[in-house]
């Protein structure tokens, strides 16, 4: 869809005095800058197939901000929706409208413990949440992988498995909650006031709460273990959980579990890109050096977090 027609959708439904667009990303939707005379938003167009899960995202943004948590306002149209469905050019397109919040990244190793606060805050609030989530367990977080392996025949795939069944055994009894999904330090912006905010709540699930004090805490180099970034996992998961605890009491199953969450995040995370780039984006010497990372991670990270 041209920008100029899009331009025209947006001044057409909303009340906003939107007078121009600007392409930011393709990420699971395409998402511009909208310009007003006065102010600035963030668009967000998805396709049709993705219905369900900007639903329940925007449903679960709208919940959190009744209650005052930091999350970017969705702007409703004129008629009152949250999602403006569209249907043009033979193809289905929804629309989504946010505020625009000016701020970065912030940097956990200065603010751990105001964002293990508001983790805290969010899955607390969370408890009374009753909207429809889809729940994530051991066929999710390690089983999808090891099919990938064994259907690309990789010839470690055994050895995968195994170490998979173990970390997973470790960590299956840890309290299952509503999780942001996806809680990684991008889905942060702290403002210039120092207030922080969260986004993109398109994969929120049931699943461990640890996995979401995992993602964010877990300062590691995805592809270089490095000894230092060990060091810096453990000042900031210790600051991280001295704001989360005023919110949420972690039992010691929960606590000892940080570092096995972070090896099953190795392979959650590569399922997901593959799933997501096809079968061929990974090889096995990529496949090798994965193996050698959580090897490594699991001699050097013996020392309790």
């Amino acid at each position: 869809m041209e920008e100029n027609r899009i331009l025209s959708i947006l001044q057409e439904n909303y009340d906003s005095d939107i007078i121009h667009i600007e392409f930011l990303r393709n990420s699971g939707g395409t998402t511009y800058i909208v310009n007003g005379k006065e102010q600035k938003y963030v668009l967000k167009i998805a396709g049709k197939a993705f219905l369900d899960t900007i639903r329940k995202s925007v449903d679960m943004m709208c919940y959190l901000a009744g209650y005052k948590f930091p999350v970017p306002t969705i702007i409703k149209t004129k008629s009152g929706l949250t999602i403006l469905e569209i249907s043009e050019e033979g193809q289905e397109r929804l629309f989504i409208l946010y505020e625009y919040i000016e701020g970065k990244e912030p940097n956990l190793c200065v603010c751990g413990e105001s964002v293990g606060d508001i983790v805290g805050q969010l899955h607390k609030l969370l408890f009374a949440y009753n909207g429809e989530l889809v729940k994530r367990d051991y066929s999710f977080f390690v089983e999808r992988y090891i099919n990938i392996l064994r259907r690309k025949n990789y010839p470690q795939a055994d050895v995968y498995a195994a170490l998979g069944a173990k970390l997973w055994e470790r960590v299956k009894d840890c309290p299952v909650g509503i999780c942001h999904g996806d809680l990684h330090r991008g889905n942060l912006l702290e403002t210039a006031e120092g207030r922080i905010y969260l986004l993109d709540f398109d994969t929120a699930c049931l699943a461990p709460r640890m996995f979401d004090v995992m993602v964010m805490c877990d300062m590691t180099d995805y592809f270089a273990l490095q000894n230092d970034d060990i060091q810096t996992t453990k000042a900031v998961y210790k600051s991280f959980l001295s704001g989360y605890t005023r919110n949420i009491a972690l039992e010691e199953m929960e606590l000892t579990a940080f570092n096995d969450w972070v090896a099953i995040r190795h392979f959650q995370l590569q399922a997901t890109i593959v799933e997501m780039f096809g079968i061929d984006c990974i090889d096995n010497h990529f496949i090798d050096r994965q193996l050698n990372w959580l090897e490594s991670w699991i001699k050097l990270s013996c020392l309790e977090l």
